[in-house]
């Protein structure tokens, strides 16, 4: 359980003391790259980074084993490098890539136990589940192929890290589609819950709440009304985020066939289902992605769907929330509707500029959508009336791709201050394309202590302020179809001096705030410290207690 407020504040004295304010990943400008601040481009790194390596099935990629895949991102060894685990389906082992950290990666799913095989595996996601502060992994599965959870141990004698199977103890059923998941503190009780989609037409055990030491207990019949679950079918894509800022994490759930949901979480165990029939149509919901596109300190959701060519089919969603968990559908004036067959999806600021663009992967094995190209929405801000429209800028900015896209993570893989792109294909090679050119532009990049079990902080919401303008981002270990990104907050910031003030929002009810924070580096902010200022030199100044 959280620790009360005057509990936490007794902490803060030693917890001071190990504050960090970690300066690594300063934007290097190589000759070949410095570009100006519009100038920027993707580079196809894949092979030269060691990602060398096909996913597909025996026999072919047939039936619904066309839809799954994917990769979870995380620095599962404590290196400060995001890594890799991506499932291959069953023409061979799923597969660790750990980050040297030199732009290059090293596979060692087998060294470290995790090199399932012959399994159909999907939407593998890494999280601290016990609260050690280790990663551990989860991994989906199709065609009843059991849901694997597998324990992070930490670095053995050699030095390597290992994990262990601890699948049985977990409890979970086997699901005949589980493409994904989310997980999140829904009930508030300092660990994180999950959530498993469950593609089928009958009404399934989808929310699992966290029992500790790895054992889940089932919570749908608990936490949703018999409408919400005969509502909760065919599910791709969930998310928790908090959509009407209330403290409390809320459920939005991408679906196929008309069932993308929204339900607002009540504080007490339970979901209201509040989705407006005349707002949420994405029809065929796929990949989804949560972020505040528009800067205006509310949560939105972008849905991928199906449109085709020349405009059959009614494509994606942007659903820009309102700030009480409704939405209102501003896809046409945003021009994002047009992604052929959609899969995942991230937001993510590539320019740095401040304002956040989408990416999405495409593909299906039926005309006409076998060459569907990746999609790149550059956000081009608010224009007169105020509304922010979107330009698509793929093939312009280097990514020319049309595999059948399914899973992708955005992160800052080289730790250069702007965000790559890394595709998991099925059936296909991946794609890692390099951003050069998006460090341009200053950033700020966050990643939180978290306290135990909650270790990374996932729920808690992170508020930016400077000179232009608030910002906020909100940390989670989710879905963007089949696929994860870590939990990091990256946040562009143009040709701002400073980041003036920084606030993180715990889920325990606790603020943190730190004022003067220098930018152009990666931050860690801990949860012992309530209030600090973060000088340029990195020193820690004063400080007092921030209290609900």
């Amino acid at each position: 359980m959280p620790q009360s407020c005057a509990a936490r504040a007794l902490t803060v004295f030693h917890r001071l003391a190990i504050y960090r304010l970690a300066i690594y990943g300063l934007a290097i400008c190589w000759p070949a790259i410095c570009l100006a601040g519009e100038d920027w481009s993707f580079t196809d790194v894949t092979l030269p980074a060691g990602l060398d390596y096909e996913h597909g099935f025996v026999g072919g990629g047939i039936g619904n084993l066309f839809i799954g895949g994917g990769v979870a991102a995380g620095d599962f060894d404590g290196d400060g490098w995001t890594d890799l685990y991506a499932v291959r389906g069953d023409i061979g082992a799923n597969l660790l890539f750990r980050n040297r950290g030199d732009g290059t990666f090293e596979e060692m799913g087998a060294a470290a136990g995790v090199d399932i095989t012959g399994s159909k595996g999907s939407g593998p996601t890494f999280v601290d589940l016990d609260g050690d502060g280790r990663l551990d992994l989860v991994v989906g599965g199709m065609e009843l192929t059991p849901i694997r959870v597998f324990r992070n141990l930490g670095a053995g004698v050699e030095g390597i890290v290992t994990f262990t199977d601890v699948t049985a103890q977990a409890g979970l059923p086997t699901f005949e589609y589980a493409f994904g998941a989310a997980f999140g503190d829904y009930d508030r009780d300092g660990d994180l819950d999950a959530f498993f989609s469950q593609w089928n037409n009958q009404p399934g055990e989808l929310l699992w709440r966290n029992e500790g030491n790895f054992n889940f207990a089932a919570a749908s019949a608990e936490a949703f009304d018999a409408v919400a679950r005969d509502r909760l079918t065919f599910t791709f894509t969930p998310n928790f985020a908090d959509m009407n800022s209330d403290g409390w994490p809320d459920l939005v759930v991408a679906s196929d066939f008309n069932n993308s949901q929204v339900l607002l979480n009540r504080g007490d165990g339970g979901f209201d289902l509040v989705t407006d029939d005349d707002v949420i149509i994405d029809n065929n919901g796929m990949g989804a992605s949560v972020a505040d596109y528009d800067n205006d300190g509310v949560l939105d959701w972008f849905v991928t769907a199906i449109r085709a060519e020349g405009g059959d089919g009614i494509g994606n969603r942007l659903y820009r929330g309102l700030g009480d968990g409704s939405f209102v559908d501003t896809t046409e004036a945003a021009g994002v509707s047009e992604g052929y067959w959609g899969w995942g999806a991230c937001f993510a600021d590539f320019d740095n500029d401040g304002w956040t663009d989408i990416f999405h992967v495409n593909g299906f094995l039926h005309p006409p959508f076998e060459d569907d190209p990746s999609r790149l929405f550059v956000n081009q801000r608010g224009g007169a009336d105020g509304i922010v429209t979107f330009s698509e800028q793929a093939q312009e900015r280097g990514i020319v791709d049309r595999r059948q896209g399914r899973g992708l993570v955005c992160f800052d893989y080289d730790r250069d201050g702007d965000l790559d792109i890394f595709t998991a294909n099925n059936s296909d090679p991946p794609r890692l394309f390099r951003n050069d050119g998006g460090n341009q532009l200053h950033y700020l990049q966050v990643t939180l202590a978290g306290q135990a079990p909650n270790t990374q902080g996932v729920g808690a919401r992170i508020v930016l302020e400077t000179s232009a303008v608030t910002r906020i981002h909100e940390m989670r270990a989710a879905s963007n179809f089949v696929s994860q990104d870590p939990v990091m907050a990256h946040f562009g910031l143009g040709s701002e001096p400073a980041a003036a003030r920084l606030e993180v929002h715990w889920l325990d009810g606790l603020t943190s705030v730190l004022a003067g924070v220098a930018i152009d580096r990666e931050l860690e902010v801990d949860a012992g410290v309530i209030f600090a200022d973060a000088f340029e030199s990195g020193e820690l100044g004063a400080w007092a207690a921030v209290t609900p």
